[in-house]
């Protein structure tokens, strides 16, 4: 053999051996020795979140915190409302340690809820559930989270809450029960009522009320239950409401600073297209079942197929913008105008009344507010106050023959906002400085929110129920009501 041949076997049997020793299986390589700590961390319940060294890992449980040195660390779990959870863990290298909390065996996560009330003796529920307890009385053990708590005492409105109850910690819930023997108030506090500032009250032939909101639509409230129509979930054209009248078919008519709709009791009808103006500040009916319609483009007639509009240029109306309307006992049609006095239609016969000759002694001004004919065919109207004009406001009368300016000892006649006469002759006025009853003008019975449960000044109507109930529609304070017999 020669030398490149023997030379050649030697390379050919190195392969093979190399080749033989990959082929054979000489076991699993030893794990590399650990060489740093870990802390495995569980909770119940789970999904607290992980801090290390006041830290947050960005992990929640249960996780591991890994390649921890050997060394001391502060581990922090938080969870929702319980107290933190803090321990001081000593790592090793090459070692695990467990870490486990129970949130629910450590009564130092628990809380606690005082119940107290004025009046006292008050039934506590929670979670609509009757406790058996009376104010006052703490609750403890509660595990964190949110409570219903409601109390209930005798001749007052119930009053509730959800609370929230935080581990280690005590809310107090101390209400002050409205006493509703006298009076009740609706508002956004204690109450479906969806504003506190409200345009107007009426009362239908079921006793049923309708409340205009400044903003929010129009509320039917049985007493019981509350019922809501907006622009959204009906055929009303805006939300801002100036009034709502009732006919004699408890037909509701509903204006707006939009337009007008009626509701018949299960649909709406927008007839804004039918008007000289969208913006409708009244609506009154006659004998004859006529619609008459106040809007800022003139007075519109409805017989309920024929649309008449009564302006400056085809009538004798004094004026175009209508803020309010009535009709006495000789179906006359009464109007009080923003800026041109009122206007008083007879058939086809106009009169105006104004500064120049209602001869009152003094400018109490051509914008009428709110004009209404008593139950003896007087007709009241309250003017407004523009400084600016040099008119000072106030109140008239008008007896069929003259007018006569009222004055009432201890109201501001001139902040009238809405003239309500009831079925006993009583004048009542809803003003901007509370609210006043009278026969007689120099006696008059006030109520203010000083003097009494009403809860802001500013009245913006009111009227009296069947069952012989007094409501209040105040801006700022909601819907009031003083109960048959305290007036």
């Amino acid at each position: 053999m020669n030398k490149i041949s023997f030379i050649s076997v030697l390379v050919l049997i190195s392969i093979l051996v190399l080749s033989c020793e990959k082929e054979v299986f000489t076991g699993p390589p030893d794990d590399p020795i650990p060489q740093n700590g870990r802390v495995a961390i569980e909770s119940n319940p789970t999904g607290a979140k992980i801090y290390l060294n006041g830290r947050n890992m960005g992990i929640t449980t249960p996780d591991t915190l890994k390649w921890l040195k050997t060394g001391t660390y502060v581990i922090t779990l938080k969870l929702g409302l319980f107290n933190d959870s803090i321990f001081t863990v000593n790592a090793t290298d090459g070692a695990l340690t467990d870490l486990y909390i129970d949130y629910y065996l450590n009564p130092g996560h628990f809380g606690r809820i005082e119940c107290k009330s004025t009046p006292p003796d008050a039934e506590i529920f929670l979670n609509d559930v009757e406790t058996g307890y009376k104010t006052p009385h703490t609750f403890t053990g509660l595990f964190p989270g949110d409570y219903k708590v409601k109390l209930t005492y005798p001749e007052c409105r119930d009053d509730s809450s959800i609370v929230t109850v935080r581990g280690g910690k005590t809310f107090t819930y101390n209400p002050v029960l409205d006493d509703t023997t006298t009076w009740v108030t609706y508002n956004v506090n204690n109450s479906p009522v969806r504003a506190n500032y409200l345009s107007t009250v009426v009362i239908d032939k079921n006793n049923t009320k309708w409340i205009g909101f400044g903003d929010r639509g129009v509320a039917r409230f049985s007493g019981k239950n509350w019922t809501f129509y907006t622009k959204d979930n009906s055929a009303l054209p805006f939300d801002a409401i100036n009034s709502i009248s009732v006919d004699s078919k408890n037909n509701i008519w509903v204006g707006t600073t939009g337009g007008l709709a009626v509701f018949n009791g299960s649909s709406w009808v927008n007839y804004s297209s039918n008007l000289p103006g969208t913006y409708v500040t009244s609506v009154a009916f006659d004998n004859l079942d006529r619609a008459w319609i106040g809007t800022n483009e003139g007075l519109v007639r409805f017989d309920g197929s024929t649309w008449q509009v009564y302006r400056t240029n085809n009538s004798g109306i004094p004026g175009n913008f209508v803020l309010s309307i009535d009709i006495d006992n000789q179906n006359r049609v009464w109007l009080g105008t923003n800026a041109f006095g009122i206007g008083m239609l007879d058939g086809t016969t106009w009169k105006v009344y104004n500064m120049a000759n209602m001869n009152l002694g003094v400018n109490l001004g051509n914008g009428i507010n709110s004009i209404t004919v008593d139950n003896t065919g007087s007709v009241w109207a309250a003017h407004i106050s523009s400084p600016l004009q040099n008119e000072v406001g106030g109140l008239s009368r008008f007896d069929g023959t003259s007018w006569t300016r009222i004055l009432v000892p201890g109201v501001q006649v001139n902040l009238t906002e809405s003239i309500y006469v009831d079925e006993n002759n009583f004048k009542w006025l809803g003003t901007k400085g509370g609210a006043a009853r009278f026969t007689q003008p120099n006696n008059p019975l006030i109520f203010t929110s000083q003097n009494s449960k009403l809860p802001v000044n500013q009245v913006k109507d009111l009227v009296i129920d069947k069952n012989g109930d007094l409501w209040f529609a105040t801006f700022g304070g909601g819907l009031a009501k003083l109960k048959k017999g305290n007036f």
